[in-house]
């Protein structure tokens, strides 16, 4: 915590001889005038705070009903296998980090643009010397959130040797196979 310290400029009185009415040769001493409170330019201090120029805006208490097609429900089977698709897809993709599965592997469930981008991250890690041959990936958790029909998110945490990894992923029915859009490994 920094301490500002402001003391009184040269030929101004100090505090305790300014509450005297008079000087010693009689004459009444100068009301102080107020001064305004001085702020510090101390690095690492925030800027005073300002308030709000615009008045806040008041959500009403009954929001409007949602249409229609917003009250879609999925299916429980579509939910476990989306599921088993996400933890596999998971698995697959970081032992193809790992290098200890063929990328081709992944093309049936990968969208190409994610084929390519799990291809050019595999060629970036295969050039690091730290990375062990084998790793025991188990899955610890799978969420799954359906976004509409046909479209489902899904968040995985894994556990690998000495890290635990957060993998989502984008999964979209396609003429009937699924498929992963959008694969985000931590």
């Amino acid at each position: 915590m920094t301490t500002v310290i402001i003391l009184p400029t040269p030929g101004e009185l100090p505090a305790e001889k300014s509450l005297g009415l008079a000087r010693a040769s009689g004459e009444p001493l100068p009301v102080p005038v107020p001064r305004p409170p001085v702020f510090g330019t101390v690095p690492g201090l925030a800027p005073p705070v300002v308030p709000q120029q615009r008045p806040a805006t008041v959500r009403p208490l009954h929001p409007a009903p949602l249409p229609p097609e917003a009250n879609w429900s999925s299916s429980p089977e579509d939910d476990a296998r989306v599921a088993a698709i996400a933890r596999s897809v998971t698995i697959g993709a970081l032992e193809v980090l790992a290098g200890v599965r063929p990328l081709q592997q992944m093309a049936r469930w990968l969208d190409l643009e994610e084929f390519e981008r799990l291809q050019l991250r595999a060629n970036l890690v295969r050039g690091r010397s730290d990375v062990r041959l084998h790793r025991n990936v188990r899955v610890l958790r799978v969420r799954v959130c359906p976004v509409s029909e046909g479209v489902y998110e899904a968040a995985v945490a894994a556990a690998e040797t000495t890290r635990v990894r957060a993998a989502a992923l984008r999964l979209e029915l396609r003429r009937g196979l699924w498929k992963v859009t959008v694969l985000e490994i931590g």
